[in-house]
């Protein structure tokens, strides 16, 4: 009898602990769960885009100087975004848009009347136009970027009567930056926008002369 009383408190003391291990395991599980997990916080969605990188800062490539500013309310013009107004960002008759435009009531005809628009990214800022005039069609812009935080490039690009082109990387440094320092970069600047322009004025001539001189 006292056997078989052993027996029995021996047998719920092991149920007794079976049944704690698995309530131990559920609260393990539990916790895990509930827990805040060490999450990098560097998420896509919290990613500075460019402009807010850069916004209050002055730049110069040794020729012209820019300074981004803070985005503040509606974003209806290049000086809400850049100033003073650089050469090739000329303005056309016609809408600004912020791009992707969330609604398009122009069938994707905008350029037939002229338009400007700004794209923001998270490691660029575009800025240009397009027009549809009545021989061809038309664009210059311009694309920001950056690799290095004390340093900003830009690609100028244009669009026009005959096939699309781009000027060499320009580079651009901080306004109060030693230029002493960066001769042959800023040489080379110059070099890629004489070169750029170089090729609007033989654009310009060949067209003339393919519209008025038949």
């Amino acid at each position: 009898m006292k056997r078989l009383l052993f027996i029995s408190i021996v047998f719920v003391f092991l149920i007794g602990c079976d049944d704690g291990a698995k309530n131990n395991e559920k609260d393990k599980l539990k916790s895990e769960n509930t827990e805040p997990k060490n999450i990098d916080k560097t998420t896509e969605s919290n990613k500075l885009s460019f402009i807010e990188n850069f916004a209050g800062t002055s730049w110069t490539n040794g020729t012209d100087t820019i300074f981004f500013k803070k985005l503040e309310g509606e974003v209806s013009n290049w000086s809400d975004i850049v100033g003073p107004e650089m050469w090739y960002l000329n303005s056309v008759d016609g809408p600004f848009f912020v791009l992707p435009c969330e609604e398009c009531y122009t069938a994707n005809e905008c350029h037939m009347c002229g338009y400007n628009a700004i794209r923001f990214s998270a490691d660029t800022l575009e800025l240009f136009w397009e027009y549809q005039n009545d021989f061809y069609p038309e664009g210059e812009g311009v694309k920001f970027y950056s690799n290095n935080q004390n340093m900003i490039s830009c690609i100028i690009t244009r669009g026009g009567y005959f096939d699309g082109y781009e000027s060499e990387e320009i580079n651009w440094f901080p306004l109060d930056a030693d230029l002493s320092m960066n001769t042959q970069e800023i040489n080379d600047n110059k070099k890629a926008l004489e070169d750029f322009l170089n090729k609007k004025a033989i654009e310009r001539e060949e067209t003339e002369k393919e519209i008025f001189d038949y």
